[in-house]
């Protein structure tokens, strides 16, 4: 049986998502991959591999995230999502579980990803400490909007990613299909839609409007920086405090 399962979790405690071993893994290397992993051993008595719709960085939270695996058997969905919930830790939370084709990947079947970013400007809320990044500059939002349009469509964003030097070829060309900026009581909300992302991708994106909307950086460099030429840009990565997986599209259905 192939399940799929959506869930919540808080970033601020974890190494990010993925298990990581060997001498490059941080001191506790705790993830939120290993706590699921974990749960669903002690209920099922079987080590299941989890294919998941994108890992997050350490520090990055998830309002949807989507991970299948499979099982040589059926469980009662409900027992199963009410079971899981009462080991995880308070910080994960599993919203829904479901049977899927035996074909489906969560990684590879998926269509596009949103991430939201929160800003927190003007009065500082301590209750969005851990879940924003505060700015204490007045922002232009109009700026801010403009600048957010050159970012659509397909652009190399070799700029906006981080290095993998392990990694001898990365294409850096992606497609950002919508971005969306919406006022709030504590700030705005930034959400960016893409079929795919490379690394820190995101966070540079919204670090680069935040640049454009205190007027630190003239919006009509973005052209030249998204050609993909390796220069000298003075771009900030936002916090990844502040950084949501939203919502995960699949041909079949979008989870958020």
């Amino acid at each position: 049986m192939n399940y799929l399962m959506v869930f919540e979790y808080c970033g601020t405690n974890y190494n990010g998502w993925q298990v990581q071993n060997g001498i490059n893994a941080p001191e506790g290397n705790k993830t939120v991959e290993n706590e699921i992993l974990k749960a669903i051993k002690i209920i099922t008595k079987f080590d299941v591999k989890l294919l998941v719709s994108g890992r997050t960085d350490t520090g990055v939270h998830a309002l949807n995230q989507v991970a299948n695996f499979k099982l040589p058997f059926y469980y009662d969905l409900n027992m199963f999502k009410a079971a899981l919930n009462g080991i995880l830790p308070r910080d994960i939370s599993v919203k829904n579980i479901e049977i899927v084709h035996d074909s489906f990947h969560a990684t590879r079947d998926t269509v596009s990803k949103t991430y939201l970013y929160k800003i927190n400007s003007g009065s500082r809320s301590p209750l969005l400490s851990d879940r924003s990044w505060f700015i204490k500059e007045e922002l232009s939002m109009n700026l801010i909007n403009e600048s957010a349009g050159f970012f659509l469509g397909r652009n190399n964003f070799f700029n906006f990613a981080k290095r993998e030097k392990e990694k001898k070829f990365i294409n850096y060309y992606r497609v950002i299909t919508g971005i969306e900026i919406c006022r709030k009581h504590y700030g705005f909300d930034i959400f960016i839609e893409g079929e795919g992302f490379l690394r820190h991708m995101v966070r540079r994106i919204v670090g680069t409007l935040i640049l454009c909307g205190t007027g630190k950086m003239n919006i009509n460099r973005l052209t030249d920086m998204l050609k993909g030429e390796n220069q000298a840009y003075n771009i900030i990565c936002a916090p990844s405090c502040g950084l949501f997986l939203y919502s995960v599209r699949y041909r079949h259905k979008i989870y958020c």
